[in-house]
């Protein structure tokens, strides 16, 4: 009778944490579209994970990889906002290097003569940095890797071999524990510093380390906790590259990659109901809400954008160009351009 009694405990406690962790993630809620502007989708891209702007030439850089296939190289590519029709960007200009190349997070480095990108290349788990043509070719020239880098995310760079990358969770968000971790709310993701040769630890204690991005003026790092629904800050000397803990701010989603306009807003993508983008990835028929958050100087979150998934499902990053809003998507085969309202912003 006791050990009937133990089962029938252990039961309701398994029970009642799966419902704690359905409520936690929003996974009962109902998403209505919530948008002032208007979006026209740009298809044929698969998998437009992560996004980065371009400003003085007028374009974005995005990473691409169909992820519903576990084989299969993805690509980078180049479109100008102003004719992002052009045939140009459906071409992947990676030039097939590295070979095994699964392209996640990613970030636009310039600095005079000096244009890179860096790329978290989920295939070797490292990050790979290229060489930027002007007319947004890429060449190879590196790659960075390291045996604690077990999961690596997202990247942002600070000079032409320095960076920070985050560890989303130390097990490896593919894996079973991972999953756990996530699910769980472990403290288990990383930032790492990068500075050529150089690695160091400077973030720890993270729940789920997704989008990372700096400031406008490089004072501070922002990153995003995925599983805990909320941008931590940290302010960064940037002569050592130190960070200090200073804040977080909580979001009603949760967050993914993090992108830094030129009026220094912070633009989130993130999951309404991240527990639904499993679902998503098995039946393309089955939509993930998406949401765009912008958060102002003062910390303030405004949602700018919120969609049960019908126009975009699992929105992953969110860039900003003047008056236009660049939004891409996990599984999808298409990213949005969006007019912002005018004077909105």
């Amino acid at each position: 009778m006791r050990f009937a009694a133990f089962l029938l405990f252990l039961v309701l406690l398994a029970g009642g944490a799966i419902t704690w962790s359905l409520l936690s993630f929003n996974h009962f809620s109902e998403i209505e579209r919530s948008f002032e502007g208007r979006c026209t989708p740009v298809a044929g891209i698969a998998g437009p994970e992560d996004i980065q702007v371009d400003a003085r030439r007028g374009r974005v850089f995005i990473s691409s990889l169909n992820r519903r296939e576990e084989e299969g190289r993805g690509g980078i590519h180049v479109f100008k906002l102003s004719d992002p029709l052009n045939e140009a960007g459906w071409r992947d200009v990676t030039n097939g290097q590295p070979a095994g190349f699964r392209p996640l997070g990613i970030d636009y480095f310039e600095d005079g003569e000096v244009r890179r990108l860096f790329v978290v290349n989920e295939a070797a788990g490292s990050v790979e940095v290229f060489d930027v043509a002007e007319d947004g070719g890429l060449i190879h020239l590196e790659t960075f890797a390291e045996r604690r880098l077990t999961s690596p995310n997202n990247v942002v760079a600070l000079g032409p071999r320095a960076f920070y990358v985050t560890n989303d969770v130390k097990p490896g968000r593919n894996t079973a524990l991972g999953d756990l971790h996530f699910l769980t709310r472990q403290s288990s993701g990383e930032v790492f510093f990068v500075d050529g040769d150089f690695w160091r630890l400077a973030a720890e204690d993270l729940h789920f380390a997704n989008g990372i991005e700096i400031s406008a003026d490089g004072s501070q790092l922002f990153v995003a906790e995925t599983s805990a629904r909320r941008v931590r800050i940290y302010d960064r000397d940037a002569a050592t590259g130190v960070l200090t803990e200073a804040g977080a701010i909580s979001l009603p989603s949760a967050p993914d990659n993090l992108t830094v306009d030129e009026q220094g807003d912070l633009w989130v993508a993130a999951l309404p109901k991240p527990l639904a983008t499993p679902r998503h990835k098995r039946n393309p028929d089955v939509p993930a809400p998406s949401e765009v958050i912008r958060i102002d100087a003062d910390g303030h979150a405004q949602t700018v954008y919120r969609d049960d998934g019908s126009e975009l499902s699992a929105s992953t990053a969110a860039a900003r160009l003047g008056d236009l809003l660049v939004i891409g998507a996990l599984y999808d085969e298409k990213f949005l351009i969006c007019n912002l309202p005018a004077g909105a912003f």
